[in-house]
């Protein structure tokens, strides 16, 4: 028997990166919770500045690409290191640092990624990046903690790739409803959300790379 959503509010929410396939599914869990969800593109400094503007949130919650790109790691090449760690991570700072004077106190802080931390054939300079993500998380975690903030990030399947399905993007957004949640206490953890793909060591068999040569 289906569930009746909440009506009760939960709060508002900045949902960054509404363009990502992962949005949706956690546009809707958020709606679903009771929150006010404001969703917005990824990358886009204008519509970002014009939703800080007059407005404070609850929740902060950043969706990032988490599609690899098949290449082997001789032939990615400076441009691609500094364009992969520029979306996955130094945007995601970029949304954090702008959002933050406009967080009220207690905000929940959640970041939305890959499993690439595990480390993954075809994409050296994505898996860097994400390990990034997972290091900042937990340092915001720590600076954040005596203002109140809790700051975690959910860990997901590469986009497009076998367990990368409805239910384990329902999955997703089911962590990321909870760690959104005023009543969350967690904070400067990861939750892998993979549907298993990492505890089934897919990574030790190596796929098919795309050589650029």
């Amino acid at each position: 028997m289906p569930t009746s959503p909440i009506h009760h509010p939960q709060g508002t929410v900045l949902l960054v990166g509404a363009q990502e396939p992962l949005a949706d599914a956690v546009l809707q869990r958020l709606q679903h919770d009771g929150h006010d969800v404001m969703a917005i593109p990824g990358g886009d400094e204008t519509a970002l500045q014009a939703a800080l503007k007059d407005l404070t949130f609850d929740a902060l919650v950043t969706v990032t690409p988490t599609a690899r790109a098949n290449v082997a790691f001789d032939d990615i090449d400076d441009a691609a290191f500094e364009a992969a760690v520029d979306v996955q991570l130094l945007g995601v700072v970029r949304t954090a640092q702008a959002a933050l004077p406009r967080l009220r106190e207690g905000a929940r802080i959640v970041h939305v990624g890959s499993r690439g931390h595990q480390g993954a054939w075809g994409g050296v300079h994505q898996m860097a990046a994400s390990a990034g993500l997972v290091a900042m998380t937990r340092s915001m975690a720590l600076e954040l903690q005596p203002e109140g903030f809790f700051v975690n990030l959910v860990a997901s399947e590469f986009e497009h790739e076998r367990q990368d399905t409805p239910h384990n993007r329902e999955a997703v957004a089911h962590a990321v409803g909870m760690l959104a949640s005023p009543h969350n206490r967690i904070t400067g953890q990861c939750l892998v959300i993979d549907g298993l793909a990492s505890l089934r060591m897919s990574e030790a068999r190596r796929p098919p790379v795309t050589a650029t040569n």
